[in-house]
């Protein structure tokens, strides 16, 4: 008799125990899918595998796991290539370097170089990185612009040098930080048709 009322205590508890070792279905990520089979129920240990579309970087784990009704680690996230077009570099007065002007399509974390036209200087730095469907081309500025005079001087830093009494337009001065300073930003400011480019700022570094 006890043996029978152990087994049925087993198979009232057994469905309540089985599901605590359950997980929900995994979720579906944007710009790619699940390859794995689907499965009526994802239990302990089960795994799962993720795959980008055609273009798309996997950021992340391509397998997940079932442990205690939770998927680990969190599902990854597929990054966006970057396009550019003729018509961009055009207008930018911008080539890829080695003088080609061609459409591109570029995965996510991967670099590409830049050069400008002739008569025009390029703000540093010429490699650029696609990051997630974005891309920050450099600015191209022409030689033929008007001067500027003596460049903004940057709280807690220095120019060096500061010997000209006029910059054409296309050349730069460099910034450096005095002592217990650290800089955010590029090193260097351009004169772009009388006006100056963005400057650095130099902030007191953390202990």
């Amino acid at each position: 008799m006890k043996g029978w009322l152990l087994l049925a205590v087993a198979f009232l508890l057994w469905p309540g125990c089985s599901s605590q070792n359950e997980c929900e279905e995994p979720n579906e990520i944007d710009f790619g899918e699940i390859v794995s089979i689907e499965k009526a129920k994802y239990l302990q240990n089960d795994r799962v595998q993720y795959r980008c579309n055609p273009g798309y970087v996997l950021e992340g784990p391509e397998w997940i796991q079932c442990k205690g009704q939770e998927w680990t680690p969190h599902p990854p996230k597929c990054l966006a290539p970057c396009s550019i077009t003729r018509q961009q570099l055009a207008a930018k007065n911008l080539f890829l370097f080695g003088n080609q002007r061609k459409a591109q399509l570029i995965q996510s974390n991967q670099n590409l170089q830049f050069q400008c036209n002739e008569g025009y200087v390029l703000v540093v730095p010429s490699v650029r990185k696609c990051v997630d469907g974005y891309m920050d081309f450099p600015l191209c500025i022409s030689e033929r612009g008007q001067s500027c005079g003596d460049p903004p001087r940057i709280e807690n830093g220095d120019i060096i040098p500061l010997s000209e009494q006029q910059y054409r337009s296309g050349s730069s001065v460099e910034f450096r930080c005095q002592e217990y300073y650290a800089m955010e930003g590029q090193n260097r400011s351009f004169c772009d048709n009388g006006a100056w480019t963005k400057l650095p700022v130099c902030l007191g570094k953390q202990n």
